[in-house]
């Protein structure tokens, strides 16, 4: 056995426990994240649930080294009207948008947070609403 260096496949089942660690950390960072209203990239780059958030995301699935890009401005609606195109999409598009949203994150590094924008306008907050309580996501 070793450990692996590479993201796992988009056609690697996510379990429940993922989902549900998933969840926790993104509603940590939202808690993190709303107790600084003047927070700049820095102080979000600072605090532990960020750091904590990202790596979860790779480690519980929802980064995935065989995704294809999403079409930006499909993400860009995802992340600013997320009522309209997040709350009732399927999981693999759930976790497709979340797997873009960490890229996106690593290729502005330091100009703009795409996490922090997804946290704003309520987001995250639905993704991980869906994850913890909506069946529809589950596998029967």
């Amino acid at each position: 056995m070793h450990i692996e260096m590479n993201a796992i496949s988009r056609r690697a089942p996510v379990i429940s426990e993922q989902a549900e660690l998933f969840a926790k950390l993104t509603q940590d960072l939202i808690a993190s994240y709303v107790r600084y209203p003047r927070m700049d990239l820095d102080d979000l780059y600072r605090l532990p649930a960020y750091e904590s958030f990202c790596l979860g995301a790779y480690a519980c699935g929802f980064v995935c080294r065989d995704f294809p890009l999403l079409d930006g401005q499909a993400f860009e609606k995802m992340k600013t009207e997320p009522r309209l195109y997040l709350s009732e999409c399927s999981f693999r598009s759930l976790r497709h948008w979340i797997h873009m949203l960490l890229r996106a994150e690593r290729w502005n590094h330091s100009f703009a947070s795409h996490i922090g924008e997804a946290i704003e306008t309520g987001a995250l907050a639905l993704v991980a609403e869906r994850l913890r309580n909506d069946q529809s996501l589950r596998a029967r």
